[in-house]
């Protein structure tokens, strides 16, 4: 089979290859739709990321490790892996790819972690312990960015406040004279939804003395949907007294509010709805949703200086970084005064 070049997507999407080259490194110059479109298009053709090698060649390198699935998730990682780049180029460090296919994964990606003269590596999310293992072997610093598992090993998991901002959002919605919650989340996501569940549940802790009380509907994410839909409906029935649903990431509440208005209700006079991430969809006036700002770009800053600092010899060692969160408060929880929050 022939090899994808950069001048192929070029060709396929109608531009320059300095433009696809650009967007595929992560470059500020490209619109978000231009950028779009070519990562699309090179996923699509099966481009081989490890490729997209850096023309300074003298340089220290790291190596981004992730799926080809997220690299096509522009709202969410796609602004860190432009900070991230953007960052190493004022301090002349490479940022190159590995991208694979979950499918597909095998010892041959392995060996590409083992081989590659990498001064460190960064994991986006979710990686088989295969591949960070064969990082850490190399005695090279590893970054896991928002692991999706709390994964043993020698590297620095760089994390949002997810266990404080839940109980910070919680506790704003108990203030704001909510007696009944229910916390809404997948149980096969993430650790990040694990530690917003347990903010949750120290918050209603907190207020159990004045009355507040707390149910949780958790399923299981096989399918993608963040919801269930059935369930959640069900909960809300059985217990009418709710009256407030925390959710484990802005995906679930938007779901969360198509299911009540088609019970009949309304987000907020029947339910108050707060979320998590804000993603773009989440500050549409449609849906207008409270939620929890993640820094994705504090987040990249973060991980890119650590690695620089690591490559100079000005390191300091760390576990974890945490990145605090905001509450950004909107519509689906009516009127909640956001300088309540403590």
């Amino acid at each position: 089979m022939k090899r994808v070049t950069i001048q192929d997507i070029a060709d396929k999407v109608g531009v320059t290859k300095g433009l696809v080259s650009r967007a595929l490194r992560g470059k500020y110059d490209v619109s978000e739709k231009m950028r779009e479109e070519i990562t699309h298009a090179a996923v699509a053709m099966n481009y081989d990321f490890s490729k997209l090698r850096a023309k300074n060649k003298t340089r220290s390198k790291v190596l981004l490790v992730m799926t080809s699935k997220m690299l096509l998730e522009k709202d969410y990682w796609q602004p860190i892996i432009r900070v991230i780049t953007a960052t190493f180029e004022e301090k002349h460090v490479n940022l190159e790819y590995q991208i694979y296919d979950e499918e597909t994964l095998g010892a041959e990606d392995v060996e590409k972690i083992k081989n590659v003269n990498a001064a460190g590596y960064i994991f986006m999310h979710n990686n088989p312990d295969a591949l960070v293992k064969a990082a850490e072997n190399t005695g090279r610093p590893v970054v896991v960015i928002d692991p999706k598992n709390n994964l043993q090993g020698r590297h620095l998991q760089v994390k949002y406040s997810n266990f404080n901002s839940c109980y910070e959002i919680t506790s704003l919605l108990i203030r704001g004279g909510h007696k009944n919650f229910l916390f809404y989340g997948a149980t096969d996501e993430s650790s990040s939804f694990i530690e917003r569940e347990q903010g949750f549940s120290a918050s209603i802790l907190d207020n159990a003395v004045s009355g507040v009380k707390g149910y949780k509907l958790l399923f299981k994410n096989a399918a993608g949907n963040y919801a269930d839909n059935a369930g959640f409906v069900e909960i809300l029935h059985k217990h009418p007294e709710i009256s407030a649903v925390v959710c484990a990431n802005d995906i679930i509440a938007i779901n969360a509010m198509k299911s009540i208005a088609k019970m009949g209700k309304k987000v907020p006079d029947d339910y108050a709805v707060a979320g998590f991430d804000n993603i773009v969809d989440s500050g549409y006036s449609n849906i207008d949703l409270t939620t929890v700002n993640v820094p994705r770009e504090d987040l990249g800053r973060e991980v890119a200086k650590y690695l620089v600092n690591h490559i100079n010899k000005k390191h300091i060692k760390y576990s974890q970084i945490i990145i605090d969160c905001e509450t950004v408060v909107r519509g689906s929880t009516g009127n909640i005064n956001n300088t309540d929050i403590l």
